[in-house]
């Protein structure tokens, strides 16, 4: 699963550069974020595309080890590496351009949706698919409240909209998880800005908040 997290590095970047730049999505037409609108067939020659496509299937590859290695080889597995694959994208378009594209976020996370709803039914854990919507309301209400006390200071609805999608993977495995999740997102998140108030950055520098919160998922699960 690592492997293949690795190899669909290219694709997946090139989901993040489309959806960033408001592109067409057509994963098969590699782009380059510096060139975006580049003609589908040519592949631009500055090489930056090339580099950043290894880091996302580098990420990539850690998502689904990762959830491969904690969950197993389950019926809701494909729930959860189709969720690698479309935090992956949200990660480099938030790191792009401090966004979490809707063109991205809703059709993944209602796929997610419907995958771990299959495969919940075929496990038998539709009470733990239960405990999972109720953990992503929760989670959403949670982000909601931080969202409302910064608002103007860097943190996104987008963000608010991801917790959603990252509570009902938490709290599909338990309620201790979804507290794991939050308090490793809340420590990847809090670090960088302590870190930036330390050199005088100021409060409202804008930080890009999705990476932590899929950082702090991944953890959790990774832990569990």
């Amino acid at each position: 699963m690592a492997l293949a997290g690795l190899a669909s590095g290219p694709f997946l970047h090139t989901l993040a550069v489309q959806a960033g730049a408001d592109l067409p999505l057509r994963p098969f037409a590699l782009s380059c974020p510096r060139c975006p609108n580049t003609k589908w067939t040519v592949r631009c020659s500055c090489g930056r595309g090339r580099l950043r496509e290894v880091g996302t299937g580098a990420v990539a590859a850690i998502g689904a080890g990762v959830v491969t290695g904690a969950i197993g080889w389950v019926p809701t597995l494909a729930a959860h590496l189709l969720l690698v694959a479309v935090t992956t994208i949200l990660i480099v378009t938030d790191l792009d351009h401090m966004r979490i594209p809707n063109r991205i976020l809703y059709p993944g996370g209602f796929a997610c949706l419907a995958l771990l709803g299959l495969g919940a039914f075929a496990d038998g854990r539709l009470g733990d698919l239960v405990r999972g919507l109720a953990a992503g309301a929760l989670y959403w209400c949670v982000f909601l409240v931080v969202w409302l006390s910064a608002r103007g200071q860097g943190f996104g609805f987008g963000d608010v909209r991801l917790s959603a999608l990252l509570g009902l993977f938490l709290g599909f495995h338990s309620w201790q998880l979804l507290a794991w999740g939050l308090l490793a997102t809340a420590l990847l998140g809090g670090i960088p800005a302590i870190v930036l108030l330390a050199l005088g950055k100021g409060r409202k520098t804008l930080l890009p908040y999705g990476p932590p919160l899929i950082l702090g998922t991944w953890l959790a699960i990774a832990i569990m």
